[in-house]
């Protein structure tokens, strides 16, 4: 039964866990990510387009492969949530998230009563039945792992307020929604936005929550490293598979 314990523990014994964006959806990339030794992988379900049973499979795959797969959510939706939680998801990323309300409902639409609100159903994520109902409930209410994800100006004036909460497990930084929302376009790399992205992960630091860096370039890799960051995000899998056809298909087109 999918859970999320390994990740967690990790992160309370200070481990640095290292992660990756799975933005092309397949089973077989998910068990890779795995043989590969990720710690974690993000499912994008906010920016890709994905069938439930695709992501049924996904689920599984990581699942059978013992990698922790979190779903990237578009926001704070209680059933979509909830159907990517029972479908056996060991956790969630939820987008956007730009106020305490916010940050508040996800917890809600993650946790079963007397935490959240999440509606109990049987399956998959019972063992079909083999696990008492109250076992598994006391069971994903502590392991479930919340993970919020600050894209926006709204979001790093909430932040904390937010880091503040119980119940999440860590903050995912979006430099890309922030720079925009910050009025520099694409410049992810431009001076204020990596002020606001390291502002985030010192008001983490200062409230003992993990914060994930997403490093752009070698240079904020080491940064972010000897600054001791809990967790990394490497990128998204469609990204580098693109280039790395696009750098093999040179080499062997350059071939003499």
């Amino acid at each position: 039964m999918p859970f999320s314990s390994v990740l967690k523990s990790k992160l309370a014994k200070q481990d640095v866990i290292y992660g990756i964006l799975n933005s092309v959806p397949s089973p077989v990339i998910c068990e890779m990510f795995a043989y590969a030794g990720f710690d974690f992988a993000v499912l994008d379900t906010e920016h890709v387009l994905i069938s439930d049973e695709t992501l049924a499979h996904c689920i599984r795959a990581a699942d059978c492969s013992g990698l922790p797969l979190l779903v990237r959510v578009a926001d704070d939706n209680p059933l979509t949530i909830a159907k990517v939680l029972d479908a056996g998801a060991a956790g969630i990323v939820v987008s956007r998230v730009s106020s305490l309300a916010m940050a508040k409902n996800a917890i809600k639409a993650s946790k079963y009563p007397p935490i959240g609100t999440r509606g109990i159903t049987g399956g998959r994520n019972t063992g079909f039945g083999t696990l008492a109902l109250q076992n598994y409930i006391d069971l994903a209410n502590d392991q479930t792992f919340v993970c919020l994800m600050i894209e926006d100006a709204a979001g790093m004036a909430s932040l904390p307020e937010i880091v503040a909460l119980e119940h999440v497990d860590m903050i995912l930084e979006g430099a890309l929604d922030l720079s925009l929302s910050l009025g520099y376009g694409t410049q992810v790399n431009h001076p204020d936005v990596q002020a606001h992205i390291h502002n985030m992960a010192q008001i983490c630091h200062q409230n003992n929550m993990p914060f994930c860096a997403i490093p752009r370039t070698p240079q904020q890799q080491a940064s972010w490293h000897q600054k001791g960051t809990p967790a990394f995000l490497l990128g998204e899998d469609r990204g580098m598979i693109f280039k790395h056809f696009k750098q093999q298909l040179e080499a062997l087109k350059n071939t003499k």
